[in-house]
């Protein structure tokens, strides 16, 4: 049997969408082919004509060409003030090109015959520029388009991710079907707010513009989380951010350089492990770290006065100033131990002394200071000796960690060095994307404080980040014994089951945590959604529905709205309402041509409802050629096949079936309907009376569409 070659993006054609993303770039071949044009706009409605010419005597004139240019009934718009020229896209709409700011004399003597030439010359050049900046295997804008993008963006601030999702096999179906699935899963994920590229191998190029250093690792990291949910094997990202301070310098008048730095943060992230990621910042510039290792020689005078100490607590003091240590207004103050100054800090060692001491006369010695704006800019770590299973040799180490703790406090700031600072440290680690040192601190807080519940939550993200779902499961388990109405525990078992493909557990998990959830918790969102999708999993359209449908009508002006469309076609399907089901399932497809799922099941649909056998044939037909491994969709397409009278095509996939035990049953009944087409009873008795008898109890989904394939055979004649 003959099998299509895999499906690939068709860039034929333009539409709506390539006005927007390839604007600067089409407007520039406008004025190459347009002497002395000036502005140019491209129009989809007369509001932006409006917005153009607010408040212009000439506007109404304007709008009634534009409406006549858009309608077809000019083939091109002249006016004193401007030129517009129509474009048809995709779907018989057109968009209106508005060229003004040009030479009045050119507007005066052009004609109109020549404007047309020009209008086709400069419409086949637009094609041409997309074919060559859109990849073909995802529909995505492919390296060129990302270089240029780059060397335009020399004064813009944005961040440059690069994603390499490695495929679990190297065919070249698998591995663009997984390049389809990926594209698809990151547009879900950002949205319309970056600018996304395919590069090739799987690996992506996204760019998002004005996005505040800060909150990139958190970009990152949910980014990982969101792709290993999708099921996603290895996931690396490498990122870097541009730098306006260096606009002067002649290598910034590219952007070539940041491609070279999250390229280079890739390819270390690559090798921290299979779920990773790393942005250039932290490769580039390893002092600012804000857990940088102490300086050696620094602690080597500070163990001289420790060396034989059993118990002693060292004090920290920081400046938020950058001043100098031996000149903070607080060292005239430090009446205890002994003091030993470095560059920028000054550390108080107390022998003898516990931590809840020293921590009692910091906050004394705190006061004693007159100047109340000084006193608000001192910063205070304390770290105590002996402590858990740290050694001498850490407690500066851990000095510092507790500043990043008494961060998290008023001014003046002051901590004591304990679980919640490794939590804290693990947490910055984790940020960096260094998975193993995250690891490492939440263990180590948790000989701190064993019933810390969020350490052992923290651990168990890590762990499950890092692919370690069993030992993840252990961190959330612990947590719920101590806190069984502990909400990120009960979630984040949810999402450990679902790694792991036990869907009644994640339901179970997540209809607990949403009944500890309150109103305005920004979890309840998620939970919904994540039990509305996994109810239609389990076959419980009605439960689906009731989470789903609120769950859309709220973010149904937001694009994420269109990643349930699948799922609410599913439970409309499994409810036996297919007019509604068709409805959200040809959205699907709307918005996504490769949803193999929603192109079979609204197959299906039209089949079941007999809107068209050809077109159930043709939407059943693609998602096997999307995924040909897919035996339920080949199940499905035998049936259409059948009614098509395709006999020996349905023949064809029905004997790839027989030898799976899950879709057995359901090829055999369809190869005695098969029979019994043909006119040969005996033959097709002999198939049906080889199908096992309904069993009893609740039957699973696979039981399920046996019964119905059995009703809708019984339609045709009892087998």
């Amino acid at each position: 049997m003959i099998e299509s070659f895999p499906l690939l993006f068709i860039n034929r054609g333009l539409n709506g969408e390539d006005f927007s993303r390839f604007s600067k770039s089409y407007a520039e071949i406008l004025r190459k082919h347009l002497p002395t044009a000036g502005q140019v706009n491209f129009l989809h409605s007369s509001v932006q004509l409006a917005e153009i010419f607010p408040e212009s005597p000439i506007l109404p004139e304007l709008t009634d060409l534009y409406q006549r240019v858009k309608s077809g009934e000019n083939p091109v718009g002249l006016h004193s003030e401007c030129i517009m020229l129509a474009f048809t896209v995709k779907g018989g709409e057109r968009v209106v090109a508005l060229v003004s700011e040009a030479d009045p004399v050119f507007i005066r003597k052009v004609s109109e015959d020549w404007l047309s030439e020009a209008r086709l010359t400069v419409e086949r050049e637009f094609l041409l520029l997309k074919e060559a900046r859109v990849d073909i295997q995802t529909g995505l804008l492919n390296v060129s388009n990302l270089c240029y993008l780059l060397d335009t963006y020399t004064t813009t601030i944005f961040q440059l991710i690069l994603v390499e999702l490695p495929p679990k096999r190297v065919s070249f179906q698998y591995v663009l079907r997984h390049s389809q699935k990926c594209a698809t899963a990151l547009l879900n994920f950002f949205q319309s707010d970056t600018v996304l590229h395919y590069l090739g191998q799987c690996t992506f190029a996204l760019v998002l513009q004005n996005n505040p250093a800060e909150g990139k690792a958190e970009v990152e990291s949910a980014l990982v989380a969101y792709l290993k949910r999708e099921g996603c094997h290895r996931i690396h990202i490498g990122s870097s951010f541009s730098d306006i301070d260096d606009a002067g310098d002649e290598i910034s008048q590219s952007g070539r350089p940041l491609l070279d730095k999250a390229w280079t943060a890739l390819r270390h992230a690559a090798k921290r492990g299979p779920f990773s990621f790393c942005d250039y910042s932290l490769l580039a510039s390893p002092e600012t770290h804000p857990l940088r290792s102490p300086d050696k020689k620094f602690g080597n005078r500070l163990s001289r006065l420790w060396r034989n100490a059993e118990s002693f607590s060292l004090v920290q003091f920081h400046s938020k100033n950058d001043i100098h240590a031996a000149e903070t207004p607080l060292m005239p103050h430090l009446d205890r131990g002994t003091v030993v100054a470095d560059d920028d800090d000054a550390f108080v060692y107390l022998e003898g002394v516990e931590t809840c001491d020293a921590l009692a006369w910091v906050n004394e010695r705190i006061q004693t200071i007159d100047d109340v704006a000084s006193r608000d800019r001192i910063s205070v770590g304390i770290s105590g000796f002996p402590y858990a299973d740290f050694k001498k040799s850490e407690m500066v180490f851990n000095c510092r960690k507790a500043l990043l703790h008494a961060a998290f406090y008023g001014d003046p700031s002051v901590a004591v060095f304990d679980s919640v600072s490794m939590n804290i440290s693990g947490d910055i680690y984790f940020g960096d994307g260094d998975l193993a040192k995250a690891v490492r601190e939440y263990r180590r807080g948790l000989k701190c404080d064993e019933l810390d519940v969020n350490l052992h939550n923290s651990l168990g993200v890590a762990l499950a980040m890092m692919g370690k779902i069993n030992q993840a499961m252990q961190s959330f388990e612990r947590a719920l014994v101590l806190d069984n109405v502990n909400l990120m525990a009960l979630y984040n078992l949810g999402l450990a089951e679902q790694v792991r493909g036990h869907k009644e557990e994640a339901f179970t998990y997540f209809e607990s945590a949403l009944r500890c959830c309150s109103e305005g918790d920004g979890l309840v969102d998620d939970l919904q959604l994540q039990l509305g999708v996994l109810a239609g999993d389990l076959g419980r359209y009605a439960r689906s529905l009731e989470y789903l449908l609120p769950w859309y009508h709220r973010n149904e002006k937001k694009q994420r709205a269109d990643r349930v469309l699948f799922h609410l076609g599913c439970a409309y399907h499994g409810v036996r309402e297919n007019r509604k089901a068709m409805a959200v399932l040809q959205k699907a497809l709307q918005f996504n041509e490769f949803d193999d799922r929603a192109m079979n099941l609204l197959g299906m649909v039209y089949f079941e409802e007999n809107e068209g056998d050809e077109i159930a044939l043709s939407l059943c037909r693609k998602s096997v050629e999307l995924e040909p491994l897919n035996l339920a969709y080949r199940v499905n397409l035998a049936e259409v096949q059948l009614r098509c009278l395709m006999v020996r095509e349905a023949r064809g996939n029905l004997y790839r079936c027989l030898r799976n035990r899950k879709f057995k049953a359901q090829a055999q009944l369809l190869f005695g309907m098969s029979y019994r087409q043909e006119g040969k009873n005996s033959k097709a008795n002999g198939w049906f009376q080889k199908v096992p008898s309904q069993k009893h109890g609740q039957p699973d989904l696979n039981e399920r569409a046996l019964n119905d394939l059995r009703k809708r055979i019984s339609c045709v004649g009892n087998p």
